[in-house]
């Protein structure tokens, strides 16, 4: 039987960490010695070789590392069957969304996984995610995903849920695109190619996001525009209601400024309708944009995409009515 070939592209994490001290905070330790050795065991299904690019806690995750994670798998898709990105859950879902716009038309499969517990602990899920993330690496499923407990997510539907759960993340609105169990189910069909490969650079890092709560000055828009701001993603209340006082004055005139304000919505399930209500209503008219039923971490990386484009208003606008890889 040939064995299909992965590489994993090790960034950091909970996995593959040990505590500073005894005892002490998590903090990442050497690749190699923490990480390859506890998934020798898969050397009958799969060849693995590995490549650290960073090793840090992903709270300090950059786009200049997306942009990194994403080469390196370009530069790859020749050699191996699929990638397994090795990641901190923290901002797990970023990166996932954001390698999804980078890999424009991706060939392979591309999954990230981490864990809630280190591996080199006793009670860990570590192994179990390196495991089933490793397997659906090998399987024909050309999108960029996130596998945690006994799932494959779409990476830019995904948004964790849990610091307590080995369950971590949900996809709400959608159904997972693996389901590990005594078999393997397919309940979400995976997108395929429409064209030939294309790796996607810039992301404009100059997103703001604004969290509605009651009382909220409108005044935070003008300040962040005032401050150098090329778009702003507003977590509005409910379906991506607005205060009527001052708010859609406020995006009416970051709009004219030429700066793009996209609502999402602050609850887990269902979707921005912008017009049902009052206030999403004055917000469209003032020119907001829908979020639609996009998690937080795709809304937002999909702003700093776009507007890394090089689009004026009026391009972005066009643009985010585009469902570029399943977000939407």
């Amino acid at each position: 039987m040939n064995r299909k070939r992965l590489l994993y592209i090790h960034t950091g994490g909970t996995l593959g960490m040990t505590p500073k001290g005894d005892p002490g905070p998590l903090a990442p330790s050497d690749y190699a010695e923490n990480v390859l050795p506890f998934v020798r065991g898969l050397e009958e299904l799969v060849e693995i070789d590995g490549v650290a690019i960073a090793n840090i806690d992903s709270t300090d995750m950059t786009p200049a590392l997306w942009e990194a994670m994403a080469a390196q798998v370009a530069d790859g898709l020749d050699r191996y069957d699929g990638f397994v990105i090795i990641h901190g859950t923290d901002t797990m879902a970023f990166t996932a969304s954001a390698l999804s716009f980078l890999l424009e038309n991706l060939p392979r499969p591309v999954v990230l996984t981490g864990s809630q517990r280190p591996i080199a602990a006793l009670r860990t899920d570590a192994r179990q995610n390196l495991l089933h993330a490793s397997i659906c690496a090998t399987l024909d499923l050309p999108e960029v995903g996130i596998c945690f407990d006994d799932e494959l997510l779409r990476g830019n539907r995904a948004t964790k849920v849990s610091v307590q759960s080995y369950r971590a993340f949900a996809s709400p609105g959608l159904e997972p695109l693996v389901r590990m169990g005594v078999d393997l189910t397919f309940p979400t069909p995976c997108r395929r190619p429409t064209g030939p490969f294309r790796l996607r650079r810039g992301f404009s890092t100059k997103v703001v996001p604004i969290s509605l709560y009651p009382g909220a000055p409108a005044r935070l828009i003008d300040l962040i525009v005032d401050m150098g701001a090329t778009g702003i993603v507003l977590r509005a209340f409910g379906a991506g209601n607005v205060p009527l006082d001052g708010w859609p004055e406020a995006i009416g005139r970051a709009t004219a400024a030429g700066v793009p304000v996209v609502i999402g919505t602050q609850c887990l399930h269902g979707a921005v309708e912008l017009g049902r209500y009052a206030g999403s209503a004055a917000a469209m008219e003032a020119g907001a944009i829908s979020a639609g039923a996009m998690t937080p971490e795709s809304t937002l990386t999909r702003t700093m995409f776009l507007l890394g484009q090089g689009l004026d208003l009026e391009g972005f606008s066009e643009a985010w009515q585009t469902d570029f890889a399943g977000e939407i």
